[in-house]
């Protein structure tokens, strides 16, 4: 039996266009995807699906919305002294 895969999806617009699949492997591989590119700015959405295309993992804004347990991923960090949330420290 072949490990379980999970594939993310980067949108510049929440709901509109996305790139192309990338195959994921672990909760590791997904919580560095969603870090980097839901973290740079440069996508407004990231998603991780599983094989049957249900969302596991959903970020907005630099902001985890789903599911609850990686919300406590959201809180918040130190910025040149200013504290910010963990979505907008990068804003």
């Amino acid at each position: 039996m072949s490990a379980e895969q999970f594939f993310g999806y980067c949108f510049p617009e929440a709901g509109g266009w996305h790139t192309p699949s990338v195959t994921l492997q672990t909760p590791e591989d997904i919580y560095r995807y969603t870090q980097l590119h839901g973290k740079t700015g440069l996508f407004q959405e990231v998603r991780v699906t599983d094989e049957s295309d249900h969302i596991v993992v959903q970020m907005i804004d630099g902001i985890y919305t789903w599911p609850e347990e990686w919300k406590q991923l959201n809180k918040e960090v130190k910025v040149d002294g200013q504290t910010n949330t963990a979505g907008t420290a990068n804003a």
